[in-house]
């Protein structure tokens, strides 16, 4: 497939981390502390790529009158800062 634009790179590269944090959130439900620290780890190993996507590694769209731009930031910004941080508690509440 051909992404004419940056943020359509981005789009997929955040696809692919996000098919890592899902299943990664899906185990905390029923497991012992062993694994929710991994997912904590997990978590905060992959909650960097996704606000660095959009700002340094692929970037956005030049424009800044673009919606992928006015929407991205936020959209990914907010939930890497949150998959960050529950990393973080689930990290430091090992059992």
């Amino acid at each position: 497939m051909k992404f004419p634009m940056a943020c359509g790179w981005t789009a997929r590269a955040e696809s692919g981390v996000g098919a890592f944090v899902v299943p990664g959130g899906l185990l905390t439900a029923r497991s012992t502390g062993e694994t929710r620290q991994a997912v904590g780890i997990c978590s905060l190993v992959l909650g960097v790529p996704v606000i660095l996507f959009p700002t340094v590694i692929t970037g956005l769209s030049l424009l800044a009158g673009h919606l992928c731009r006015q929407l991205t930031l936020p959209a990914f910004g907010i939930p890497g800062i949150t998959v960050i941080l529950i990393g973080g508690y689930l990290f430091r509440k090992h059992e």
